[in-house]
């Protein structure tokens, strides 16, 4: 599996040797992330050339008044990196109860990333604020 078209030419300008780019495993997984972030974080209708491109605005649930839809979440979390990031294979997003960030909501997400013969497992957490921002961490 490749990197980014843009992350893959900046990489070749700066080597002197095309042939010689192998694939940096962690540079791999940490383009994935902030790709998901910003996935995460930009709201559904806002980009000019893909309207479906985002998530929907969650803040609205998040706000106290009523239980989110911790269901509708989920599949709009998966729906959206399935569609968006398609270095990711046999992704899973789960929801994770926890009180270590309250008023949050955390959700897991595993998947596999195939790089040539190799497959390397990828994790990572997604907290979504009551503001409707999403922060990773591994």
């Amino acid at each position: 599996m490749k990197e980014r078209l843009l992350k893959r030419i900046s990489a070749w300008e700066e080597s002197t040797d095309v042939n010689s780019y192998e694939v940096d495993i962690n540079a791999l997984v940490e383009s994935i992330k902030d790709d998901l972030e910003k996935l995460y974080n930009t709201k559904r209708g806002t980009v000019l050339i893909d309207d479906n491109f985002g998530i929907p605005d969650f803040s609205y649930m998040l706000n106290g008044y009523s239980a989110p839809d911790v269901g509708s979440i989920l599949k709009q979390l998966h729906l959206q990196t399935k569609k968006y990031e398609p270095r990711l294979q046999a992704m899973h997003v789960t929801f994770v109860e926890q009180n270590k960030f309250p008023g949050k909501l955390q959700f897991q997400i595993n998947a596999e990333i195939k790089i040539k013969e190799q497959v390397v497992a990828f994790s990572v957490n997604a907290l979504l604020s009551d503001d409707g921002s999403v922060n990773l961490n591994a």
